[in-house]
């Protein structure tokens, strides 16, 4: 049974969660501030995390921006109140894997929970793999990358990426010289292809450019992006 940890203030909201995912074959377990969903991630295991954005002592976006730093990528969910572009941005951002809005249908919320609960594992499992051995490390002129231990080294020091950042330039690195459109790592990443939310992409491969130092990640105009490790290639 697929276990979830969900985290809301709102009493109503969370037994409302609680129990639709309970009737999805769910074992769940609730909690009522960011604190507590913090300390209860650190000490079990979860195929998904379900936070609200605005929550008591810790936000959901802290809670997440905190768990990355220790290196857990258990797939996170935030459901907010909020209709923010730029918060849904951030939330992204912070390394959470989806970010939905609390008037979503309940149907939609559970589908995108086993979505990304199925992406992680085929991850999960792809990791194991010869193909994903033999490339475990990748090194280039000023760039290497440990994809085991999710560790990227710029100019010979650790690089702070998001997961979300780590994990488009993984799968650039991965099909290397080829373009992969915005559309294409929406869907990969977040199960939708809208080009209404392409700007999350753009702005997430700003960030991950700045932090290379504009090196590596190449633009094809109307097509995509890809990446090359000559400096020189437009």
């Amino acid at each position: 049974m697929k276990k979830i940890l969900i985290a809301d203030d709102d009493r109503s909201i969370l037994t409302l969660l609680s129990y639709n995912f309970r009737q999805n074959d769910f074992e769940v377990t609730t909690v009522s501030g960011g604190k507590q969903a913090l300390e209860k991630a650190k000490k079990n295991h979860y195929d998904l995390i379900l936070l609200d954005l605005m929550m008591p002592e810790l936000s959901g976006i802290e809670v997440t921006e905190i768990l990355r730093k220790k290196q857990n990528f258990t797939p996170i969910l935030i459901l907010t109140a909020r209709d923010d572009e730029e918060m849904k941005l951030t939330g992204l951002n912070s390394g959470s894997d989806e970010y939905l809005d609390k008037a979503t249908p309940l149907k939609e919320i559970i589908v995108r929970a086993n979505a990304l609960i199925r992406r992680h594992q085929y991850y999960n499992q792809t990791l194991g793999n010869e193909k994903v051995l033999e490339k475990s490390k990748v090194k280039f002129d000023r760039l290497e990358l440990d994809f085991t231990k999710k560790v990227c080294i710029f100019d010979g020091k650790p690089l702070d990426l998001t997961k979300r950042e780590f994990e488009i330039l993984e799968l650039l690195i991965d099909r290397s010289g080829d373009v992969v459109s915005r559309e294409e790592l929406l869907q990969h990443f977040w199960g939708i292809s809208s080009a209404a939310e392409t700007r999350t992409i753009d702005v997430l491969i700003s960030k991950i450019r700045k932090k290379l130092d504009n090196q590596f990640i190449k633009t094809k105009r109307g097509f995509g992006y890809y990446f090359s490790d000559e400096k020189n290639k437009a």
